[in-house]
């Protein structure tokens, strides 16, 4: 029986095991680490990864991606007529991935450590964690994903303080991290489970339709999709040439725009001031300020864009760390954890320390406002896990026998 880590993304996926003392990624069926997190169900024939992915442009009806923004919500998408969870789709996901793992190791399966963003909320991490019952598979832990970059990123008995940009395809984390002797504390997080990659291409599509006089919700499936694809094409290949196209056919006419990477910058603009907001909370969580951190670790495909990395260089005065293999350190962070998990001899001494991503409180009543209810925080956010508080609170009227407990969750408070 092995026990393997799978890093599920929103574009890409991976999954990694630890065996004769090294971290090993273990590659799908055409042998690629990388997995996209696509579905396609057609004529009840299903795919997963590569094939489905082709599919969104030849049959986007009946493809599904970037179904993780969706974990923990009634969202419903159709594939071939049929109803799909979020949890449904990712569940197809992991199952793919545990049976290349199976092929790729000779074993069966029968744990599997899965990373999620750190943002995720409690409903979001359930609907993770149901994908285990699915299958059948134990899924008893759930790693944050730039706690495992962390991990990833760290020399062991290096003492250093910095900060992993983890900035995937449909999700942001930033982490402020804190390593000395063999110890990896998490000392703050901020993140946006709707900010990534798939914002950028979405920024180009709505640009290009604007500037062709395209009403862009006008567009079938089939078109969005293209248009999308044909964006993220731009996006990609401005990383490294000075002229890119989009083009569309619709409506029986062709369309078609070049862009610099000056008009890309512009029009991603807004999207990196959403990235500003969560790295200046972040920072300003961790009760460091940038100058004092040793460096700013770049996770995640989208960190790849040059446009990001100058931004984040301008916008910090830190050394960026560009390591290899970016869209990798989440899995193999998780080999590692693994190998903590196990207690193998090269890691058995490494400690690993999480924090809450939220504050926890419940309702009170308000004796100001009756009609108001007050939150009482029990549990400050980025307290260090596991942790538990005490708190005493009476009924509200005498002789009442009953009390309804509600829990909530508040990331930060927005100030005007």
């Amino acid at each position: 029986m092995a026990t393997i880590g799978i890093d599920l993304g929103t574009t890409n996926s991976l999954a990694v095991t630890y065996r004769e003392g090294e971290v090993e990624l273990i590659p799908n069926g055409f042998g690629e680490y990388l997995t996209p997190s696509v579905v396609h169900v057609s004529d009840d024939v299903l795919t997963v990864g590569k094939i489905a992915k082709e599919r969104l442009v030849t049959d986007p009806e009946n493809t599904a991606q970037l179904f993780k923004r969706s974990m923990g919500t009634n969202e419903i998408f159709y594939l071939d007529g049929e109803a799909y969870s979020a949890t449904d789709l990712s569940t197809l996901v992991v199952k793919q991935l545990v049976a290349d793992a199976e092929s790729y190791l000779g074993e069966k399966v029968d744990e599997v450590l899965i990373s999620v963003p750190a943002y995720f909320n409690e409903k979001q991490r359930s609907a993770t964690k149901a994908i285990g019952q699915r299958l059948g598979i134990k899924v008893e832990r759930l790693i944050n994903e730039p706690s495992a970059a962390a991990i990833a990123c760290h020399k062991i008995g290096k003492d250093e303080s910095f900060i992993v940009f983890d900035f995937g395809g449909g999700t942001l984390d930033v982490s402020v991290v804190d390593c000395f002797d063999n110890v990896i504390s998490i000392v703050s997080i901020a993140g946006d489970n709707f900010l990534g990659g798939s914002d950028f291409d979405k920024a180009i599509a709505e640009d290009f339709c604007q500037s062709q006089g395209i009403d862009l919700e006008k567009l079938d499936t089939k078109q969005k999709s293209s248009l999308l694809l044909s964006s993220e094409r731009c996006k990609l290949k401005l990383q490294k040439e000075k002229l890119a196209a989009v083009s569309l056919t619709y409506d029986d006419q062709y369309y078609m725009k070049q862009y610099t990477q000056a008009e890309l910058k512009s029009i991603i603009q807004p999207v990196l001031d959403r990235v500003k907001k969560v790295i200046g909370r972040a920072v300003s969580d961790s009760g460091y300020r940038a100058h004092e951190l040793d460096a700013f670790i770049l996770v995640g495909g989208s960190s790849m864009m040059p446009l990001v990395q100058s931004y984040i260089t301008n916008l910090l005065n830190l050394p960026i760390k560009r390591l290899k293999d970016m869209d990798e350190l989440v899995a193999r962070g998780l080999g590692t954890y693994l190998a903590v998990k196990e207690r193998q001899e090269k890691v058995k001494d490494l400690v690993i320390t999480d924090i809450c991503p939220f504050s926890l409180s419940t309702s009170t009543y308000n004796e100001q406002n009756p009609d108001l209810e007050l939150s009482t925080v029990l549990i400050p956010k980025n307290s260090v896990l596991p942790t538990s508080k005490k708190m005493t609170l009476r009924t509200v009227h005498k002789g009442q026998t009953k009390v309804n407990i509600s829990v909530f969750s508040l990331a930060y408070i927005a100030c005007p």
